[in-house]
C-alpha cells in the first residue's frame, strides 16, 4: 500500500477570478443606484435634526422617523457591498430601501387613502403602493438565493428610477411654468 503524503501543486492562475473582476457590470449599476439613493436619502436627513413635531407620533410617526434615519444607511452600505463586489447583498439593501419607503408611505394611505384624482397620481400612487413593494420581495428573493442578479438589479432599479423620472420631470415643470 502506499503513502498519500505527497503534495498535489496548485495551480494559482486556476483560481476563482478576484471580487474586482466579476460581475462588473452589475456592480457598475448598482454603484450608481446607491448613489442616487443616498442623494435622496441624504437629502432627507436634516429633516431629523430639526423641528419634527409636523411628523407626528405613534407608530406612523416612528415608521417615518425609520425611513429618515435608515435610508442613507441603507444606500451608503448598498454602495460599499457593490464596489467591494457583494453584489447579492447591494441588491437586498437597496430592496430594503424600497419596502422602508413603502413602510413610510403606509401612515398616510392608512390616515387618507389612495390619491386617484388624476391619471398621474393614480399611477404613482399604484405604483409606489402595490408594485414597488412587490418588485423589492422579488429582487430580495433573487439576491438571497442567488439566483438572476441581473433581473434582481432590474427591478430594485425601477423604483429608483421612476423618482428620477418624476423629479426631472418636475424640475422641467417648474422651469417652464414657473413655481
Amino acid at each position: 500500500m502506499e503513502t498519500m503524503n505527497s503534495v498535489t501543486p496548485i495551480d494559482e492562475g486556476a483560481a476563482a477570478p478576484a471580487p474586482a473582476a466579476r460581475m462588473l457590470g452589475l456592480r457598475a449599476v448598482l454603484i450608481a443606484l446607491a448613489l442616487i439613493e443616498a442623494w435622496f436619502g441624504f437629502s432627507d436627513a436634516p429633516t431629523l435634526f430639526g423641528d419634527m413635531s409636523h411628523i407626528g407620533s405613534g407608530i406612523g410617526g416612528g415608521l417615518i422617523k425609520a425611513h429618515l434615519a435608515a435610508h442613507p444607511v441603507l444606500a451608503v452600505a448598498a454602495l460599499l457591498l457593490a464596489a467591494f463586489g457583494y453584489v447579492r447583498h447591494a441588491i437586498i439593501a437597496l430592496g430594503t430601501i424600497i419596502i422602508m419607503t413603502w413602510l413610510n408611505d403606509m401612515p398616510s394611505v392608512v390616515a387618507q387613502g389612495f390619491e386617484l384624482k388624476s391619471v398621474f397620481s393614480a399611477v404613482e400612487t399604484v405604483a409606489r403602493i402595490i408594485a414597488f413593494p412587490l418588485i423589492a420581495a422579488c429582487a430580495i428573493a433573487y439576491a438571497a438565493h442567488n439566483e438572476h442578479l441581473g433581473r434582481a438589479t432590474f427591478l430594485v432599479a425601477v423604483p429608483t428610477l421612476f423618482s428620477v423620472v418624476l423629479l426631472v420631470g418636475f424640475a422641467i415643470s417648474v422651469i417652464r411654468y414657473g413655481f
